[in-house]
């Protein structure tokens, strides 16, 4: 018999390694937070989970046994946060039970899905489950029903599926309107669908898309409304197109995301974000950033700034190209990479760091990546001097060629849009 607990609104079951099923949700009628991440024997979530209409936050992350999810998960209206970052076998083809005559695109996606579950201390092996209850869907069922359904999911704002080996995502991810940070990396989809319409994007994540060919169409930025009493900052804003080695002309995709970092700065007044930052695929600084450097260190010259008087100057923008190639040493963390912003005067103040975390795991060949990162004028502090400290981790060796910066005035945005 379940306990009735109408005044429970948090249930935060991370990592019960023996949890296989919650039997009813039905005693929960008011949560608005599940929490089941890295739940690794939970093979599916009751149909009464329909029930919780005031849940906002659900986390199945790392639950990497769940094979099939109620369809009334589409009647959570006021979900926001969606987390399924890891559920390799909910989104699992059938190819690979079919004998013989695997193509070789199939082996080559199944190969990267093995690798991106290795890197995650996910399950590779693959099983498939088919429940009897028409109440549920499994894959592949999944694939096609889940993501379509998506679109009765109104209110959502934030959606990961990262690492759920997908090879397609459907046109109807541009019904979520009000979508704010959308991870799709570590999947195995060649083209994405535009995501034009998904003005308020503040964050894609598409790293490890190692079979990308074209980035999608990006948003066309919209200004970001806000309850005065939510937290107005983000913890990352930007876009990361990391270890796509597939992906063309890739000056285009760094032309691509400086126009949507610029729509952004325009559309959203600067209290909305401390900083935005881009890592994409590219081996030179732009020709825009007029104050460059062949190394990984340069002083910032002040006399722009001190002289604006009529407040032109809206921000601050600098660069590092990184140069990548796989490692295979034994680390224990990512590689991290850090901007280093010394104060001009020390003992007035300390220095600022900046840093960008990459998994290197998937990272099969060399390879050079542009870091950039917009401050706006009221996050500037005072900084004389630029540096960048690498920090070698798993996977990944990283050097710095190349760094520069840029003081953005109003007449730039349009320019450079």
């Amino acid at each position: 018999m379940s306990q009735y607990l109408p005044n429970l609104k948090r249930l935060d079951l991370r990592y019960s390694r023996v949890l296989v099923k919650i039997l009813d949700f039905a005693g929960f009628p008011n949560l608005e937070w599940l929490d089941l991440e890295g739940c690794v024997k939970l093979v599916e979530l009751d149909p009464s989970i329909g029930l919780l209409r005031k849940l906002v936050y659900l986390n199945v992350k790392d639950c990497e046994s769940l094979v099939s999810i109620p369809n009334s998960i589409f009647g959570l209206s006021s979900l926001k946060d969606l987390n399924m970052c890891g559920c390799s076998k909910l989104f699992n083809d059938p190819w690979h039970l079919k004998e013989p005559g695997i193509s070789s695109k199939k082996k080559q996606q199944h190969d990267i899905s093995e690798n991106a579950s290795h890197s995650r201390s996910t399950s590779s092996v693959f099983e498939w489950n088919t429940l009897l209850d028409n109440s549920f869907f499994s894959a592949p069922t999944a694939l096609t029903y889940l993501l379509h359904s998506l679109r009765s999911l109104y209110c959502l704002r934030e959606v990961d599926i990262s690492y759920c080996h997908l090879s397609q995502v459907p046109d109807t991810i541009q019904c979520l309107r009000w979508l704010e940070r959308l991870n799709l990396g570590g999947n195995n989809f060649v083209t994405l669908p535009s995501l034009r319409k998904l003005s308020k994007l503040v964050y894609l994540n598409l790293e490890h898309c190692r079979l990308l060919e074209s980035l999608p169409q990006l948003p066309f930025s919209t200004t970001i409304e806000r309850d005065h009493n939510e937290n107005i900052f983000f913890s990352t804003t930007g876009l990361v197109i990391f270890n796509c080695p597939e992906l063309s002309d890739k000056e285009h995709c760094s032309s691509m995301t400086f126009s949507w970092m610029m729509q952004f700065i325009q559309a959203n007044p600067p209290s909305y974000f401390d900083r935005i930052q881009i890592v994409t695929p590219g081996s030179e600084i732009p020709s825009w950033i007029n104050n460059q450097s062949v190394d990984g260190s340069i002083p910032i010259d002040l006399s722009p700034i001190m002289h604006d008087n009529n407040n032109n100057i809206i921000g601050f923008v600098c660069c590092a190209v990184l140069s990548m190639e796989p490692h295979h040493g034994w680390f224990s963390s990512p590689a991290r990479m850090e901007l280093v912003f010394d104060p001009i005067d020390s003992c007035k103040m300390s220095c600022m760091r900046v840093q960008v975390i990459l998994n290197g795991v998937l990272v099969l060949i060399k390879s050079s990546h542009l870091w950039i990162i917009y401050f706006p004028r009221e996050s500037y502090d005072g900084f004389g001097k630029i540096h960048c400290d690498i920090i070698r981790g798993k996977g990944l060796d990283m050097t710095v060629k190349t760094c520069g910066y840029r003081w953005v005035c109003k007449q730039d945005l349009q320019e450079f849009n």
